[in-house]
C-alpha cells in the first residue's frame, strides 16, 4: 500500500515504471484480443490463424498473429492499442504517435517478420493494426510496413490474399503450427 501511494505521488520511480509497464502489457493484450475477434470472419472463409506465437531465434519476442490466406500467402499482424488523444502518423519518415517517435515498434515488427520468414521458409508480409488511435490518411506505409486502422485490417488482408492455392495454404499452415509454438510466459 505504501509503495502504491509513493508511486502515485511520484516518489517511487521504480513503482511508477512498473505500473506503466503493467498498463502497457494490459493494452497490448487488449489490442491482441480485439484483433483476434476481427479475424474471425476470415477463419470461416478458410484462412488459418495462429495467435500469440513464439518465434524460433527470439529470446522474448512473440508474434501477435500469423495469418495464412487460402492462397498460402502469410501475414504477420502486430496489434497496437494506443490512446486516441493523438494521431498515428509518419513524422520525419518514421512512425509516430502524436509527436512521440515510435521507431522501435517498426524495428520490432521487421525483426519478428525476418525470424518468422526464416522459420516458415517463405515470404511474410507485416502489418500493424491500430486500435483506438486515429491513423492519418486511413493508413500508410512506413519502412515497408503498412499501418492501418484495425477496422480496415480484414479488407486489406482480403485484397492482398492472392489466388487460392489450397494445397500450398494447408502445407504452410501445418508448418506454422509445428514451428511457431504458443507463447507462454
Amino acid at each position: 500500500m505504501k509503495r502504491r501511494f509513493l508511486a502515485l505521488v511520484g516518489m517511487d520511480r521504480a513503482g511508477t515504471r512498473l505500473e506503466a509497464e503493467a498498463r502497457s502489457w494490459d493494452a497490448g493484450e487488449e489490442g491482441e484480443r480485439r484483433t483476434k475477434a476481427l479475424l474471425v470472419p476470415l477463419a470461416r472463409e478458410g484462412w488459418e490463424m495462429l495467435h500469440d506465437r513464439r518465434i524460433p531465434g527470439a529470446h522474448s519476442a512473440n508474434v501477435d498473429h500469423v495469418v495464412v490466406a487460402p492462397s498460402g500467402r502469410a501475414f504477420l499482424v502486430d496489434s497496437k492499442l494506443w490512446h486516441g488523444r493523438a494521431r498515428v502518423r509518419v513524422l520525419g519518415g518514421q512512425l509516430a504517435h502524436g509527436s512521440v517517435g515510435k521507431v522501435k515498434e517498426i524495428d520490432t515488427v521487421l525483426f519478428e517478420t525476418r525470424l518468422t520468414e526464416r522459420a516458415l521458409g517463405t515470404t511474410v508480409t507485416p502489418l500493424i493494426a491500430m486500435h483506438v488511435a486515429p491513423v492519418d490518411g486511413g493508413g500508410f506505409i512506413v519502412r515497408g510496413v503498412p499501418v492501418v486502422p484495425a477496422d480496415r485490417l480484414v479488407e486489406l488482408l482480403r485484397r492482398n490474399a492472392g489466388r487460392p492455392d489450397p494445397v500450398r495454404a494447408r502445407v504452410l499452415a501445418e508448418r506454422a503450427l509445428r514451428v511457431l509454438p504458443r507463447y507462454v510466459e
